[in-house]
């Protein structure tokens, strides 16, 4: 009797007699083939690769790649990220449930790897996930940052070279991002001395961009003292991260944001009015941050603040309040949540930061209709305890990872 796994071998080498069966068969038009690979999961087209030199050269090419994005695009997905027994675990869940009811959905496991302590995991681009990771190198007595670079949806990951740095006991704050007109992921570091946390400035700011021949560290110019906090969103190509002023002036020490734009490579940054202001957000393309209006935390909250940049040269800010909904309280419970993103479709999506084996919960709620719905995450109950990256508007892209970094295929 045969197996599953031969009946899946059998009807994929079916399918690909029918795509080629020589000189005098049918040709099938590449759109036709494209929309036919391009509806697979991503988990198979790896596999694919591997079963034919035809499919191989098919599913590597530039036109399918784009395509496959372009689709999972119209169908984002929530992606999860969390450490725990000494791996970094991904996990999606579809994002867009309409449903009022908001039945319970099962998160799906795409990818895991070792990591000894992760103190930063990046929202994705174009499908790509960067992880800050902090681990002791052999023969080394000091902890070394190490990134890594992966995309769950294929399960390949990557490591990056290592930055260089100046100073003894300097600690190492990084971002990730991508310029859309020139295609290129990058990351951004720079240095601060990890003993004066008070004082401390950044320096060394370097840049690693992905698409080159050989992967190296590049020194650039800082026009803009500061000290650089964690939270960050990159919009159209320009990453905004919240900072400290270091500048020698009456603003010494208020809360700015630092904008670098990641094709120019250049600094400035944006005065907050306003100084109190939380995570910095992607809303319809403006920088913008949503917070409770009336409390510490947006479970105890009866109203929320929306602030959204308008105008960037002139540092115009909108503030809009919307009233939440008087079952608020109960739905919410006592989750420790922070707002992660507003989809296209104007809803606020809030997470908890920890998991402890109850129910994972994810909430929407709507800009429009002032109302609030939970949607209840599975499937990741086998774990203990760990702090949840939640993320919105994920695309899967298939493309190799060493094409994306733009390394020689072998």
């Amino acid at each position: 009797m045969r197996t599953r796994r031969q009946k899946i071998l059998e009807d994929r080498q079916t399918v690909v007699g029918r795509l080629y069966a020589g000189e005098n068969s049918l040709t099938i038009p590449d759109d036709l083939i494209f929309e036919i690979f391009s509806r697979l999961p991503a988990k198979s087209i790896p596999r694919c690769r591997c079963l034919s030199k035809l499919w191989a050269s098919i599913l590597v090419r530039q036109d399918f790649t784009e395509q496959y994005v372009k689709r999972s695009s119209a169908r984002p997905q929530l992606l999860f990220a969390f450490q725990e027994y000494g791996e970094v675990f991904f996990f999606s869940a579809p994002q867009n449930q309409e449903d009022d009811n908001s039945s319970p959905i099962t998160a799906s496991y795409h990818m895991s790897f070792p990591v000894s302590r992760v103190r930063e995991i990046y929202s994705p681009i174009s499908g790509l996930v960067c992880v800050k990771d902090e681990r002791i190198l052999k023969g080394m007595k000091t902890p070394v940052t190490v990134w890594m670079i992966c995309n769950p949806s294929t399960g390949q990951s990557f490591t990056l070279p290592r930055i260089k740095t100046r100073k003894k006991r300097s600690s190492v704050r990084s971002f990730f991002g991508y310029d859309p007109v020139e295609k290129q992921f990058k990351v951004l570091s720079m240095t601060f001395a990890s003993d004066i946390i008070d004082d401390a400035i950044s320096t060394d700011h370097q840049v690693l961009t992905l698409q080159t021949v050989k992967l190296s560290w590049r020194m650039i110019e800082c026009s803009v003292p500061h000290y650089p906090g964690c939270n960050s969103v990159c919009i159209n190509g320009v990453l905004y991260y919240k900072a400290e002023n270091r500048a020698d002036s009456p603003a010494y020490g208020e809360v700015i944001i630092v904008s670098f734009d990641f094709r120019s490579e250049k600094f400035s940054f944006i005065e907050l009015v306003k100084p109190y202001i939380l995570g910095l957000i992607n809303f319809n393309g403006k920088l913008a941050s949503v917070m409770p209006s009336d409390s510490n935390s947006f479970n105890r909250a009866s109203t929320i603040d929306l602030r959204v940049l308008d105008d960037i040269e002139k540092n115009e800010w909108s503030n809009h309040v919307y009233k939440l909904p008087l079952s608020w309280e109960n739905v919410v419970a006592d989750a420790d949540l922070h707002c992660v993103k507003v989809t296209a479709s104007n809803e606020v999506v809030l997470s908890g930061y920890y998991y402890q084996r109850s129910p994972f919960y994810v909430f929407y709620y709507s800009l429009e209709k002032e109302t609030i719905r939970r949607v209840e995450i599975q499937g990741m109950e086998a774990f203990t305890r760990f702090r949840v990256y939640t993320f919105v508007d994920h695309v899967e892209d298939v493309r190799p990872m060493k094409r994306v970094l733009g390394l020689a295929l072998k």
